[in-house]
């Protein structure tokens, strides 16, 4: 995955305040529930689930722990989001622009293989990867566009093969 200097390049270079997406990429790349920031921490020892009859209900931190699902927030991005859309638009941007930026390295190999761009990749991110909520999906969308008008200086700061002019002469 690409390392904080270049998530927060990018964060920076969207117009994301420093302290947003700091803020963001900590709970991202978190390993422990001790690594959140203080109101995050809340966040997730409050956001209880009920269970069936009998049992007592379960903190989404304990559910996180339980499955071992606190780096990249792997199994519980959809619980998580409705923190960062309470937080604001740019902690939204913040969140999809960092696992944007993951997603992208994690294909680097496949789209040197297949030829794949990074723009068809960043489009599939949507359809594939992506988890939205009620009124966050403009943030989504805006991150999406941004990468794409910015794709040489991502490929080069991501080493992501560079098939873009080649799509354009043949227009695909």
């Amino acid at each position: 995955m690409p390392g904080w200097q270049i998530h927060m390049k990018w964060s920076r270079k969207m117009g994301i305040p420093d302290d947003v997406g700091e803020d963001v990429n900590r709970i991202i790349d978190a390993w422990k529930l001790e690594d959140y920031p203080e109101d995050f921490l809340r966040y997730v020892y409050r956001t209880i689930y009920p269970q069936p009859k009998g049992r007592k209900p379960i903190s989404l931190a304990a559910l996180m722990d339980m499955f071992k699902s606190i780096h990249d927030l792997r199994k519980f991005k959809k619980e998580a989001l409705p923190y960062f859309r309470m937080k604001g638009e740019d902690y939204v941007r913040a969140w999809y622009l960092h696992h944007l930026l993951d997603y992208l390295v994690k294909l680097r190999d496949w789209m040197k293989n297949t030829g794949e761009s990074t723009k068809k990749c960043i489009d599939k991110y949507k359809k594939n990867k992506a988890v939205t909520l009620h009124g966050t999906e403009k943030q989504l969308v805006e991150v999406m566009n941004f990468l794409k008008d910015n794709t040489q200086e991502l490929q080069k700061d991501l080493d992501l093969p560079k098939q873009e002019r080649f799509e354009e002469k043949t227009g695909s």
